[in-house]
């Protein structure tokens, strides 16, 4: 090492990254070591900075390789270009796809530019990235050839700049329709046009697709939260956008004032989140032809996730002008962290995981929308600001003076519906369908139900394996899983069930019943039933933001199993409406699984019931979400901002 690198700050970084014993303390520094590796007082200390960092790309530590190919971005030396090139040209994963993205904040060059063509070719997430930096040199300005993005040094143009959205212009109709207008179910007001996009779900009036591949709590929050939005006062439309499937219309009203806008992504096979940001620019476009359509109103977009329909869409709000409202959580910093602290990611496997789930690019762009964001949204758990100073990387001041907490809410009109079916004692097709499925000699046994995506970070086998694994637990109980498509399952799902097979291998053959997904009505009356005959719900996921099922759960009075890491805590009384614990862990989720059933079965019971029910009832309701947001939307659209410390929205 020279000694112009030895005493540069941009070592200090460096070590700093290499050494945080923590990964998503590692990320965060990173944002240092890029900024540091820019001061650079002659050509020879750039040189020596460049070559430090090439030195650290080539080391056995995947996560402060990927640290330095992005500080490599800022450095004025030539050997960087040749480094960065050279890694797209090998094709390693994730490397190439990072090197791609940092050349972004370089000068163009012929060289570069083929091999992020033939990057581009290969499709999937690092074709995407290779592609948003060939369309940030397409809009350089040619007077001093820099990048016109203003997130050119980090490469996350289409947040806060422009330049992933040059060459869309002129495209003027959706999919084939002329904006939203006559549409039924579409206002024509003054009030507010809410646009709230998720693309990995299937959502339509009855909810059918509910449960499927990505279509999960989120679906469900954004099918109810949308109508009892349209009924607030100041709202006029509320236009939820999800993917076009084939047989499926363009548009489709879900209550008066809400209406779904389905846009075309990729063909009619499942598509998970992971595949689908190869489709961004087909996203984009049809996204700023939406927001065109409604230039005239008045618009916000309520962006939620780090995926690609995000990202296209804060392009096309930004490129239009039009506010955006973004609910934050350190998402996936707290997945990293947990992944981490029971032994799944280490920095050794750090480079396979970020490949496969996208964690720097998903980090780095909650942190950018949460920045950039008109307004931010958090969810009510205790230590949320101070995860977005240390995770996220907001400013206290940025936090009292941006940041509102509103609680999410459900839809309990489908719970009070099923509570009364039971109490008329009407006949319960759902339920009956899951007890025909069962011996004569389990029927009559209370139910570990547990209902969300078949994916393994929801944990359905870890509730299989926590009662499996003790005797007198599996005699006790029978586990129902609600969710997936077990006709045609995706990877995922397919995963999933394998998972869950072999946690039951050895035990009773009915101890496990999957039902696939089921409609919300259907769902309900399976809480309904739980909570009536002294079982439990069980969320088993490795965190929940919120908990969508959980709180559905309570909402009929049953007994709930939640995670300690997320959101539950903020509404789950520990021994009282429920049991918190760490769900990554069997040995833990089966203590807190007997711990349930004795607070569903126990002395008490009853009026255990009664209270959570009326806690959902009073503090969880869909309308005091619905009208909370309202506010934080009637502020972006006219200019203000909340001025006192970060807000709690009245209900």
């Amino acid at each position: 090492m020279s000694p112009a690198a030895s005493v540069h700050p941009a070592l200090d970084a460096l070590r700093q990254v290499a050494g945080a014993p923590r990964l998503t303390t590692a990320m965060r520094l990173a944002d240092d070591l890029r900024l540091t590796a820019a001061i650079t007082a002659d050509a020879a200390s750039a040189a020596a900075v460049a070559g430090a960092l090439i030195d650290a790309v080539h080391s056995a530590d995947p996560l402060t390789a990927i640290a330095s190919i992005h500080a490599l971005g800022a450095v004025p030396h030539p050997s960087v270009d040749d480094e960065l090139v050279a890694l797209v040209r090998a094709g390693d994963e994730p490397f190439s796809g990072h090197a791609a993205w940092t050349l972004g904040a370089r000068r163009p060059s012929a060289g570069a530019t083929l091999e992020l063509r033939a990057l581009q070719a290969t499709g999937g997430f690092s074709g995407m990235l290779a592609e948003r930096t060939l369309r940030s040199w397409h809009s350089l300005d040619p007077l001093d050839g820099r990048a016109t993005s203003t997130d050119a040094v980090d490469g996350l143009d289409g947040l806060g700049g422009l330049g992933g959205l040059d060459g869309l212009d002129g495209l003027d109709g959706l999919d084939g329709l002329d904006g939203l207008d006559g549409i039924e179910g579409v206002g024509r007001g003054s009030g507010i046009v809410v646009l709230q996009p998720f693309l990995h779900a299937r959502i339509d009036r009855a909810g059918s697709s509910l449960g499927r591949g990505d279509a999960g709590g989120i679906a469900s929050l954004l099918r109810s939260l949308g109508t009892s939005l349209a009924q607030v006062d100041g709202i006029d439309t509320v236009v939820t956008i999800t993917r076009r499937h084939r047989g499926d219309a363009p548009t489709e009203s879900l209550a008066p004032g809400h209406v779904v806008a389905r846009v075309r992504v990729g063909g009619d096979d499942a598509l998970p989140w992971r595949e689908a940001w190869v489709h961004r620019v087909a996203v984009e476009h049809q996204l700023l032809a939406l927001g065109r359509s409604l230039a005239h109103r008045r618009v916000v977009w309520h962006l939620r996730m780090a995926d690609v329909g995000t990202l296209a869409a804060a392009a096309a709000a930004r490129r239009l002008g039009q506010p955006i409202v973004f609910t934050a959580a350190p998402d996936p910093h707290i997945v990293i962290d947990a992944m981490q602290d029971d032994g799944r990611l280490d920095r050794g496997r750090f480079g396979v995981e970020d490949a496969a789930a996208q964690y720097w690019f998903r980090t780095r762009m909650v942190e950018r929308l949460a920045a950039q964001a008109d307004a931010v949204v958090v969810l009510p758990r205790p230590t949320i600001e101070q995860e977005l100073v240390e995770l996220v990387g907001l400013s206290a001041d940025d936090v009292r003076a941006r940041v509102t907490r509103v609680p999410e809410g459900v839809d309990v009109a489908a719970i009070d519906t099923a509570l009364a079916a039971r109490g008329a004692g009407d006949r319960v097709p759902a339920v009956d369908a899951v007890l025909d499925r069962l011996p004569p000699e389990r029927r009559h046994l209370p139910w570990a139900l547990t209902v969300g995506r078949l994916h393994p970070s929801k944990g359905p086998h870890r509730v299989v394996a926590a009662v499996a694994g003790s005797a007198a637990l599996a005699d006790a109980v029978n586990v129902v899983v609600v969710g997936g498509d077990l006709g045609r399952p995706t990877a995922d799902e397919q995963s999933t069930i394998e998972l869950v097979r072999r946690a039951a291998a050895g035990a009773h053959p009915a101890l496990v019943t999957l039902t696939g997904n089921l409609p919300p009505d259907d769902v309900a009356a399976l809480m309904v039933h739980v909570a009536a005959t002294g079982g439990v719900y069980v969320g088993a996921a490795d965190k929940e933001e919120f908990g969508l099922a959980i709180v559905e759960a309570m909402a009929a009075g049953a007994a709930v199993v939640a995670p300690a890491r997320g959101g539950p805590r903020s509404y789950v009384d520990h021994g009282r409406t429920g049991v918190l614990c760490e769900t990554m862990s069997v040995e833990h989720l089966r203590g807190a699984i007997v711990e349930a059933l004795a607070l569903a079965q126990g002395e008490g019971s009853r009026r255990r019931v009664d209270e959570v029910r009326a806690i959902v009832r009073r503090d969880l309701g869909i309308d005091s979400m619905a009208r909370a947001l309202a506010g934080v939307y009637e502020r972006v659209t006219v200019g203000g901002r909340p001025a006192t410390a970060t807000t709690e929205a009245a209900a």
